[in-house]
């Protein structure tokens, strides 16, 4: 193989090609699954749909891993296009169709998009361009400048309400902040920290449920308080009965469904299409392609066929994000491959860890496994993002040393080694 195709297509493209198309593949057939009944009942048309969304994020992702990200025009159209998303979340505030007590969505003919998902994913692309080196002088100027990129659709999200989306923001901001900002020596104590907060709360957990937190349960008071003062807070009644379920002994409806969907998959699954708590509705049939499709492949394939290799393709796709990071010849390139690493990452344990009642239901979907037009479309633009930084106009034959943290460091080769006198911008 000559060096130019050997160029084109790396080793770690082809993995990142097929990640992305297995995972579609997968999400393709249990969305057929999950709206089958049986032999004399028609299929949703879900499945369908599912392939045009993908069709046409392919074509998304065609045109943003052609875009030098390097380029004026393709920072001109990150500013536009966050402008649009934030004019986006403000129409569907007032011009949104209600569905379950929330205005998420705009009706556009036949068409329903949800204006959280474009906006998630440019308002990362501006913070990762807002982040590189040379937008680093302005000092506290500068960062208030990030803060408000932040905090302007996070709190128009909130106010659909979709606490859930909101929150999907923060985990890639404070990844690029750590990354960027951090010195390296911060990065145990933190990651320690981290570690120390989720054992305490997972500790706490299982003390609220052996407390018997139907009686006692603080999030009930709280709903109780709410409905006696007429006053909403951060938390609106349904997050307060979703956190009440949650640390109840038995769990919510859709939460017992879910974890029995998974129990009774066991090893080896029921087989496709043959899912019995799907099929008979016990788990909704508005979430199984949705929010738990994840249930529906635990019960069909089990963990052999279904699980973990969904488990290992999410775990593969993020590799290779993290590696394109660490391979990066500029900070925008490392940022961009970096915040939808953990995108991704908060997507999947926040989606999975609903499904198996370690967390609360937030109703995220997995990317590009669960059914949604808008997050699919929104998913391969930003993949598309992620395979510009490896395309070849983008790839120069010496690279600079990204460190992620002290006790994940990845050494590459240093430009810095030819001229000692110039500093390194992307070392931390």
């Amino acid at each position: 193989m000559n060096t130019a195709i050997r160029d084109k297509f790396s080793f770690s493209q082809l993995l990142f090609w097929f990640a992305l198309l297995a995972l579609a593949l997968f999400g393709l057939f249990y969305i057929y699954s999950s709206g089958y009944i049986g032999d004399d009942y028609p299929v949703r048309a879900n499945w369908q749909r599912q392939i045009v969304f993908l069709l046409l994020g392919a074509a998304l992702f065609q045109l943003f891993s052609n875009w030098d990200n390097q380029s004026a025009s393709w920072r001109y159209f990150v500013w536009l296009a966050y402008a649009g998303s934030l004019l986006g979340l403000v129409a569907v505030l007032f011009f949104g169709k209600e569905i379950g007590g929330a205005r998420r969505w705009l009706q556009l003919g036949p068409l329903m998009l949800q204006p959280a998902e474009p906006a998630k994913i440019f308002t990362l692309l501006l913070l990762c361009q807002l982040m590189q080196p040379g937008q680093r002088g302005a000092g506290w100027r500068q960062a208030g400048l990030v803060c408000a990129v932040l905090l302007l659709p996070m709190l128009l999200i909130r106010l659909e309400p979709s606490l859930g989306n909101a929150l999907m923001l923060l985990p890639p901001f404070l990844a690029l902040i750590c990354v960027n900002h951090c010195h390296s020596r911060l990065f145990a104590p933190l990651l320690t920290l981290a570690l120390l907060v989720a054992s305490l709360a997972v500790g706490a957990l299982f003390w609220l449920r052996a407390q018997a937190p139907e009686k006692t349960s603080p999030f009930r008071q709280m709903l109780a308080q709410q409905e006696e003062s007429g006053k909403t807070g951060l938390l609106r009644p349904y997050h307060l009965r979703r956190l009440d379920s949650y640390v109840s002994s038995q769990g919510g409806w859709n939460e017992r469904q879910s974890i029995m969907c998974v129990a009774s998959g066991g090893l080896s699954g029921k087989g496709f299409r043959n899912g019995t708590l799907k099929s008979l509705g016990y788990l909704p049939r508005t979430v199984a392609p949705t929010d738990f499709i994840f249930s529906v492949i635990a019960e069909e394939g089990g963990f052999l066929y279904g699980s973990l290799p969904i488990l290992l393709l999410y775990a593969l796709l993020v590799s290779v994000c993290l590696y394109w990071a660490a391979n990066a010849n500029s900070r925008l390139h490392a940022n961009i491959c970096l915040a939808f690493a953990t995108l991704i990452q908060a997507h999947v344990l926040i989606s999975i860890g609903m499904s198996i009642r370690l967390l609360p239901i937030v109703g995220l979907p997995l990317p590009l496994l669960s059914y949604g037009g808008s997050f699919t479309l929104c998913f391969l633009m930003a993949m598309g993002n992620v395979a510009a930084t490896r395309s070849s106009k983008n790839a120069p034959d010496k690279k600079i040393q990204v460190k992620l943290g002290r006790i994940f460091m990845l050494s590459l080769e240093n430009t810095a080694r030819e001229n000692p006198q110039s500093p390194d911008p992307l070392q931390t």
